[in-house]
This record gives structure tokens, C-alpha cells and sequence, in this order.
């Protein structure tokens, strides 16, 4: 298998929440940080938060920071990330399926549409920048 186009580290530019496929909001704010790490072995991490996470006093909470990382894979213009360690417990175990768009140095991964009991959908839409070293 060749290597992905993606497979590196990248710096979130973006992370932006669709409802019903209109943007509604930046989940930790619009200028909200963050790290992927694809690695060529098949393991994964990221690592997104607010840009004022520093300036929180008191424990992490899921509205400031976010971290998960385990295997992942890539077929047909999806990634894989099946999630062994997470900041959000019920993470753990489950497969996040994210479908990849690669435009130069940018990458876009946009969640899968998930629809509430009401008909309302949501999902999510991340954009990422190779990073630089």
C-alpha cells in the first residue's frame, strides 16, 4: 500500500458545526487550535482546543479541549480513526469515520452526517494545514 497524501502532522485552521448543512457555530470558538498526527505505522492522535485553554482555571472539560488517538486507515476517500484513548469516554472503542478532501497543503475532514430523533442533521467540518517543521 502507498502512503496516503495526508499522512504527517497538521495544524487546525478551522472547525466549524453544520445543522441541517448551514453553519451554526464554532464548537471551541473560532479561533480554536489544534494538532492531527497521521503516522505511517497506522496510528493516529489530535488534539483540538480553545485558544484561551491556558487561561482556564480548573480541570479540562470537554468544552475547552479534546483529545483521541489510536489506529486509522483510509479507503475510498474516508479515514478511519478507531479511537483506543479519548478525553470524551464515549469515544472509546468506536470508529470515527471522517471523509478527506486534499487540496495542497490543505486537508478537510468532514464528519459523518449524524440526524437527531427530531430530523435535525449535524456534523462537522475541520480544516487543516500541513504543518511546517
Amino acid at each position: 500500500m502507498s502512503t496516503p497524501p495526508f499522512t504527517g502532522t497538521w495544524q487546525l485552521q478551522s472547525w466549524t458545526a453544520l445543522k441541517n448543512g448551514t453553519p451554526s457555530g464554532y464548537p471551541m470558538g473560532e479561533d480554536a487550535e489544534g494538532q492531527i498526527i497521521y503516522a505511517e505505522d497506522g496510528f493516529m492522535c489530535a488534539f483540538l482546543m480553545r485558544a484561551d485553554f491556558a487561561a482556564k482555571n480548573g480541570p479540562a472539560a470537554a468544552e475547552t479541549c479534546l483529545s483521541y488517538g489510536g489506529k486509522w486507515s483510509f479507503a475510498e476517500g474516508r479515514i478511519a480513526h478507531q479511537v483506543s484513548f479519548s478525553s470524551l469516554p464515549h469515544w472509546i472503542g468506536r470508529k470515527l469515520i471522517r471523509n478527506v478532501d486534499r487540496k495542497g497543503d490543505l486537508m478537510t475532514l468532514r464528519t459523518e452526517v449524524e440526524t437527531s430523533k427530531s430530523g435535525t442533521r449535524y456534523e462537522h467540518v475541520l480544516v487543516w494545514k500541513r504543518a511546517v517543521s
